[in-house]
């Protein structure tokens, strides 16, 4: 089973074009949108090549980053933002992507958390 967890993004401009930049997943804090899932510590990886960014769900590569684990837990992406990423973000106005990971091992807690605690995160959409 795959699940979706939604986050946020942003293009920036950088010396070498506009990027794509955002945290996808911050580990050890319970997920947005009132969801009542969180990520451990250390839970999350993926690919050798990185994640796919789609333009929607099982729809078009767009680009293909390696993520990054920040010592706060954050785990971020910087990818060149192609046309059609910046239409997305700069016309269409998406901020948000939905993140695609399939979950190794998870428990319920007793207070009805859902923690994962191995996920792979193959795409993002």
């Amino acid at each position: 089973m795959t699940d979706r967890i939604n986050v946020e993004v942003e293009v920036r401009a950088a010396v070498d074009g506009p990027m794509l930049r955002g945290v996808i997943l911050a580990e050890g804090r319970a997920a947005r949108g009132g969801r009542a899932e969180l990520f451990a510590p250390g839970a999350v990886c993926w690919p050798a090549d990185g994640i796919a960014i789609l333009a929607e769900h099982r729809g078009r590569e767009l680009a293909r980053v390696l993520p990054t684990r920040e010592a706060n837990g954050e785990i971020r992406i910087e990818t060149r933002a192609t046309d059609d990423i910046r239409r997305a973000v700069d016309v269409d106005g998406r901020r948000f992507l939905s993140v695609e990971f399939f979950a190794h091992r998870e428990t319920l807690t007793a207070a009805g958390v859902r923690e994962i605690e191995r996920a792979t995160v193959d795409a993002a959409a």
